[in-house]
């Protein structure tokens, strides 16, 4: 397991350098506050609580005084047999060796913890004692996150935020989201990331507290910056720098410059990029920012990669590399070699890559080693105690026993045999009727498969039956009036043969003809939208949402991401998947606000129409027939091999979500 945890943890810094984010918010004030506060303390109970809270604070700042504080917490709520100090002290301990990446140290010291605070609870769920369970169990939630046991990580995070709704934590609960938000965006879940982060973003409304909405809305430019949206990083980049600009000393400009140097290098102004490296890096510098450095040097060297500027981005490895051997960082020599191999590689000078890979991958080994030699002694201890065990037991025996011992395995011998044989007979007959019932599953999911391509195809026909029924309706009711009004208009005119200029009645027949053309051009517009076949689907959106806005309903769009790569038809059936949606929300929902969401994440689309109508209750409609809107809506998305969900409750509006994959479509 240990060797597992180094191998993922190591892997995640190689692949993900170009996204490596870190949370810096500046604790001086509350560290001076609480060693104070711990100088005037009168009781050990006190004492404790202050100190745990102390090495909680110094964990991103002074590893040596972290785990110090954290230990003397400890052995002094043991001393005075303090159970909620002696828990609190034992998650700051695990959550400084997880800032440190000793996950299996971080697992000693939370499970140790957890079962004390769940018993405290049990006996007092005050809201202190809760706030403690909180912190504990998120903590674990983070660690396996670190180890990668995604789907703990999630069970126990879904565990701990209805804790936090009931207390209404908004603190903790916008800790936990951007947290969230920041692991799907290390990990490339960039939907995911920006559900999280934008629920963060809520809540930081109603906190109104500047750093929290600095580090979220610097995470939220860094999601924008990788799902291709630059443009839209600035004002989330605004609105850090104006909340930044209150508090001139605060270490979180550092991490404002690395984001805005994102933004820069998006647009194409490496030189700005430069620049607000430079002023980043007078930052680290002078608070001797040690982690922070190391990531900087890799920014330069990505923006050097970016402008094919490879000395450059070479010179910034080598400094890398010079700075990981002074603090004696091995996964840092690694990442340095491994990354400056490939740019000598890209100036093709073959030999000094191919040194710089060969010293990478020994570094590799050397740390891959050492986990297999602890687990080798490990081994080794066990073997050995269980050797002795054995030895000291067979020194016990007598030949009697010996003797007994002998018929008795001959006795097991011959009854293992027997169920072997019995079990061999069971296990084959399993086996054939197993692959039987595989057999008919197979063939039922294939009639299945066949009947519900034929339901789509009935439907698809049934609804082009409907459009041609409503297209020859509107041009009969509508545009045909018009145009036997106008007939009608200029048979009267050719009969009565007036004297004067029949200027009024003219102007009448001009004006009922421009009506005809603009129904006609609504009517073809339905059809098939002009601007989608000339410039695309996210014109075509922008065009109809337009349209649809209007004194009583206002519809935005939120269209990140392209839609390159989206042949034609997905993209008019998309088109008809949100005006259907749209439609709904107007006619059924009664909205006065809509909202579309289009997210373009590599080959996934996800779309979201959310309305503040009067919605529905979702278990009246059970059972309910579809009406046609609706069905034609689901024949679209499953035609687009996509997914449908409705969330909705009444007076609560409506928000309708449309998953389709590309590859699949």
């Amino acid at each position: 397991m240990r060797t597992n945890t180094y191998q993922f943890g190591l892997l995640l810094l190689i692949l993900l350098l170009p996204v490596f984010v870190v949370s810096q918010i500046d604790n001086t004030k509350e560290i001076d506050s609480l060693r104070s506060a711990l100088r005037l303390a009168k009781t050990d109970t006190a004492k404790v609580n202050l100190l745990s809270e102390l090495s909680l604070v110094l964990s991103k700042v002074d590893s040596v005084e972290t785990f110090k504080t954290g230990f003397e917490a400890l052995s002094l709520s043991q001393k005075i047999k303090y159970k909620k100090g002696e828990a609190a002290a034992l998650f700051s301990i695990g959550g400084a060796y997880m800032d440190y990446f000793d996950l299996e140290k971080a697992d000693e010291y939370l499970d140790k913890g957890l079962p004390i605070i769940e018993q405290l609870v049990q006996q007092d769920s005050a809201q202190e004692n809760l706030k403690l369970w909180l912190r504990g169990n998120y903590f674990k939630a983070v660690n396996y996150s670190y180890k990668g046991e995604v789907q703990k990580e999630v069970e126990m995070t879904d565990k701990v935020i209805p804790i936090a709704q009931k207390l209404n934590d908004l603190d903790f609960l916008t800790n936990v989201y951007t947290n969230m938000g920041v692991m799907n965006l290390n990990l490339g879940q960039y939907t995911e990331a920006y559900r999280s982060l934008a629920k963060s973003v809520k809540i930081n409304e109603k906190l109104t507290s500047p750093k929290r909405t600095i580090f979220t809305d610097l995470m939220f430019s860094q999601l924008l910056y990788k799902m291709d949206s630059i443009k839209q990083m600035k004002p989330y980049l605004d609105e850090a720098k104006s909340a930044l600009e209150k508090d001139p000393s605060a270490l979180d400009w550092q991490l404002y410059y690395m984001q805005e140097s994102f933004y820069h290098s998006g647009l194409g102004n490496y030189t700005n990029a430069i620049s607000s490296l430079d002023k980043a890096k007078e930052i680290i510098i002078e608070h001797k920012m040690h982690q922070e450095f190391f990531i900087l040097l890799q920014r330069y060297a990505f923006l050097s990669e970016s402008q094919k500027d490879y000395p450059a981005a070479i010179s910034y490895m080598t400094e890398f590399i010079n700075t990981a051997k002074e603090k004696k960082n091995k996964t840092n020599i690694f990442q340095g070699l491994y990354k400056r191999s490939k740019y000598e590689a890209a100036q093709n000078n073959y030999k000094n890559a191919y040194f710089d890979y060969v010293a990478a991958i020994d570094i590799y080994d050397s740390l891959y080693t050492q986990e297999i030699l602890q687990n080798t002694k490990e081994l080794e201890l066990k073997y050995n105690t269980a050797e002795n065990e054995k030895e000291i037991l067979s020194l016990t025996i007598t030949n009697e026993k010996k003797k007994s011992q002998t018929y008795l395995l001959i006795g097991l011998a011959s009854i293992l045999a027997f169920l072997l044989f019995g079990g061999y007979y069971i296990y084959n007959q399993r086996l054939r009727k197993a692959r039987k019932k595989e057999h008919l599953h197979e063939s039922e999911m294939n009639l299945l498969k066949q009947e519900q391509q034929n339901q789509i195809f009935s439907a698809m026909i049934e609804g082009q039956e409907k459009e041609r029924k409503r297209l020859a309706i509107d041009l009969h009711d509508g545009l045909g009036g018009r145009l036997s009004g106008i007939s009608l208009n200029l048979s009267k005119l050719d009969k009565d043969e007036p004297k004067k200029y029949p200027k009024k009645e003219l102007q009448k027949v001009m004006k009922d003809l421009g009506d005809s053309l603009t129904e006609l051009r609504s009517i073809a517009r339905n059809m098939m939208p002009e601007t989608l076949v000339k410039f695309g689907l996210e014109a075509a959106l922008k065009d109809y949402c337009s349209s649809m806005t209007g004194n009583e309903t206002k519809v935005v769009l939120q269209f990140y991401g392209n839609e390159n790569g989206i042949n034609l038809n997905q993209q008019v059936t998309m088109y008809r998947v949100i005006q259907e949606l749209i439609n709904n929300a107007i006619k059924h929902a009664n909205a006065s606000e809509i909202l579309v969401q289009y997210i373009r994440e590599g080959n996934k689309v996800d779309i979201t129409v959310e309305d503040n109508g009067v919605g529905f209750d979702k278990e009246m409609t059970k059972g309910t027939p579809l009406g046609m809107g609706l069905s034609n809506l689901k024949t679209r998305v499953a035609y687009l091999k996509g997914n449908l969900d409705f969330s909705s409750e009444l007076n609560e509006g409506t928000t309708v979500n449309v998953h389709i994959n590309i590859d699949a479509a």
